[in-house]
């Protein structure tokens, strides 16, 4: 998680930076001006050398001269080209701070911040982007726990198929639903129904048989 580091510590490469305002960034469309900016998490970057992307008429021209940090994660090119990204769950900001720093830092030229919701006009973190590196830390912590989790009771297997949405397990061992750390839920399978049942974080599928390798999953 290399990149969470770099976004949680920022170093020279945002000391003393340029702060563009809005309406300073809404002139580097590629037309008004020949560079193609953009924002993502309030960092800003030239990124004229991705014009098959980011020029007008483009597949992602919307993204240029903005900062579109929420649309990055749902797809909504249309109602969600917006940098207030207060909607977003914890691993969802985890991804989208990925983003940053192994696409944008990696790939584009870091012109500088924008303010707006992750910095002020003096370049300082909002109290909006400080929630948001709290919320990162601690999913940070939670993912490795369910890394961890992971390697103790194997992911099941799945299929959805005309109307069937089956979970099943290898070896005879059981599935169940399991809650993890950051209230996630997935499928894990277990050993044997003594190890799955003594756990209060997990629940039997509606309808299976606690012995059943196989169990329909449940309705949502």
């Amino acid at each position: 998680a290399a990149f969470v580091a770099a976004l949680l510590s920022p170093g020279p490469r945002l000391g003393g930076a340029r702060v563009f305002s809005k309406a300073e960034l809404a002139k580097f469309n590629g037309v008004d001006r020949s560079e193609i900016y953009m924002a993502i998490m309030g960092q800003v970057f030239d990124v004229s050398a991705g014009t098959q992307f980011y020029a007008s008429s483009k597949g992602y021209d919307f993204f240029a001269a903005t900062d579109g940090s929420l649309a990055f994660v749902t797809g909504d090119f249309k109602n969600n080209v917006t940098d207030d990204v207060s909607s977003l769950t914890p691993t969802q900001l985890y991804q989208l701070a990925s983003w940053v720093n192994s696409t944008y830092h990696a790939k584009y030229v870091y012109k500088g911040l924008l303010a707006g919701y992750f910095y002020d006009a003096r370049g300082r973190p909002t109290p909006a982007l400080d929630r948001i590196h709290d919320l990162i830390r601690q999913e940070t912590l939670d993912m490795r726990k369910r890394q961890a989790d992971e390697l103790l009771y194997p992911k099941c297997n799945s299929k959805r198929a005309k109307g069937l949405n089956l979970v099943w397990c290898k070896n005879d061992m059981v599935p169940r639903r399991r809650v993890v750390y950051g209230g996630q839920e997935r499928c894990a399978c277990f050993r044997s129904v003594a190890v799955a049942d003594r756990d209060p974080n997990n629940r039997r599928y509606l309808g299976c048989p606690e012995t059943n390798s196989t169990c329909h999953r449940d309705p949502a």
